[in-house]
């Protein structure tokens, strides 16, 4: 978290399949929502750099269950990511989801940023806007134990460094999702936030930073 100067559209659910529901809690790889071509897309940006360590928790009836678990959802997320002058980006991530008894884990590369303001958001009223504070990332799986995810997939979050101290708020994160390269490069150069049916979260542990 960092202090900062003051100044959704939703996604949906992965759809159901063979694989138990601690895998579902994610938005989807929807071609028709980040690959808009009327979605605004990022101009070249100076050395951006972003890094977390985290945690939080989905209850289960979050947004009336919408998830389908049976139990609460534990996220725990680190990740680092640089962007160069030239456009080149670097980082790694590691996740882990557990939920119903199941926890899966997914590690790579970082594979694209971009970091942008962020407007008052449903899910955290309390939070006024902020510059600057909003790095949208994502990667290339390399490590998966979810047979629908398999190596070669990529992976893009949200998380949001929400201040420092008397003057600042709980930081927050995304869900993750899940999709081919084309899509994440999307995600990372569209200003969207978060879909309000589906977060973003306030973390109950760690921190993240943006600058």
């Amino acid at each position: 978290m960092r202090n900062k100067s003051w100044l959704m559209a939703p996604l949906f659910i992965l759809a159901a399949g063979a694989v138990s529901p601690a895998a579902r809690a994610a938005v989807v790889d929807s071609s028709v929502v980040e690959n808009d071509p009327n979605a605004p897309v990022a101009g070249n940006g100076h050395v951006e750099v972003a890094t977390g360590g985290y945690f939080y928790i989905i209850p289960k009836d979050f947004n009336g269950g919408i998830f389908g678990t049976l139990t609460d959802i534990y996220n725990r997320l680190t990740f680092n990511a640089k962007l160069d002058a030239d456009g080149t980006v670097s980082g790694w991530y590691n996740y882990e989801q557990a939920a119903d008894g199941q926890t899966y884990k997914f590690a790579g590369p970082v594979t694209c940023m971009r970091i942008y303001d962020t407007p008052v958001l449903p899910r955290t009223p309390e939070i006024p806007a902020l510059t600057q504070n909003r790095v949208k990332w994502g990667g290339r799986i390399d490590s998966s134990n979810d047979p629908t995810l398999p190596v070669g997939s990529f992976i893009w979050f949200q998380s949001m460094d929400n201040g420092e101290g008397a003057q600042g708020w709980s930081d927050s994160s995304s869900l993750p999702a899940f999709g081919d390269e084309a899509t994440n490069i999307r995600f990372c150069n569209s200003n969207r936030v978060p879909g309000a049916a589906t977060g973003p979260h306030r973390l109950g542990g760690g921190n993240i930073q943006v600058r």
